[in-house]
């Protein structure tokens, strides 16, 4: 019988186990992403004339759908997307770039490259989902970097992740769960470690009863 419940409680261990795996990655992942945009918004607040990056990647939250479509590089708004460092002499058009305007950033298309009388490159660029090109030219000094990729609406996320009630949810509600699933754990086994005690000991009890007293033994050894 004991075998066969050890047989049977394998399974349960397992999937918990796998829960238990799977909440904490889950836990790590948004805990890193936390750390993530509160890095960005320290950062920020230092240094607001530039955007923030970290170790050379600046991560921004898409606000416009000047980027939007389906074509190839397309970006749509609430996305994350990650700009990084850029040359701006080996920048050519269909490049897709982060610059500043005034207080503003903004990822556009290269459509136009070229090298002024005084040797600077300037760049025109437009949104893939505009009809005309930006206006003003973007000129080096104004450049952030190149876009190098996007996580689909990660960007509203991330800022929600950063809201009282986005932290609750999202943080607040699986750390209570886990804390409380681990008391429950350990209430358990206590239970079960209780139990097999009270085995033992009254195992240890019949034991000792079936054993023959002194008086017995040595009128066994007489007989003999």
């Amino acid at each position: 019988m004991k075998a066969e419940e050890k047989t049977e409680r394998q399974p349960g261990k397992s999937a918990a186990r796998k829960v238990i795996f799977i909440g904490g990655l889950v836990l790590c992942v948004l805990f890193g992403l936390m750390l993530i945009c509160n890095l960005v918004i320290i950062k920020g607040a230092i240094n607001p004339d530039r955007p923030p990056s970290i170790f050379g990647v600046t991560p921004m939250v898409v606000k416009s759908d000047s980027m939007s479509g389906s074509g190839e590089g397309h970006i749509e708004e609430g996305d994350l997307v990650f700009v990084g460092p850029a040359d701006p002499e080996t920048l050519k058009e269909g490049d897709v770039i982060a610059f500043m305007d005034k207080d503003l950033f903004i990822i556009h298309r290269i459509v136009e490259a070229r090298t002024d009388e005084s040797g600077q490159r300037v760049f025109t660029t437009k949104g893939d989902a505009n009809e005309e090109p930006d206006q003003k030219p973007v000129l080096a000094d104004r450049l952030v970097g190149i876009y190098q990729g996007r996580i689909p609406m990660a960007g509203d996320f991330a800022l929600f992740l950063q809201t009282p009630f986005g932290m609750l949810l999202f943080i607040g509600v699986p750390v209570l769960a886990f804390v409380s699933y681990d008391i429950l754990r350990r209430q358990k086994s206590a239970a079960r470690n209780k139990l097999r005690t009270e085995e033992l000991e009254a195992e240890l009890a019949r034991l000792k009863e079936q054993e023959p007293s002194a008086p017995e033994k040595e009128q066994e050894k007489i007989q003999l």
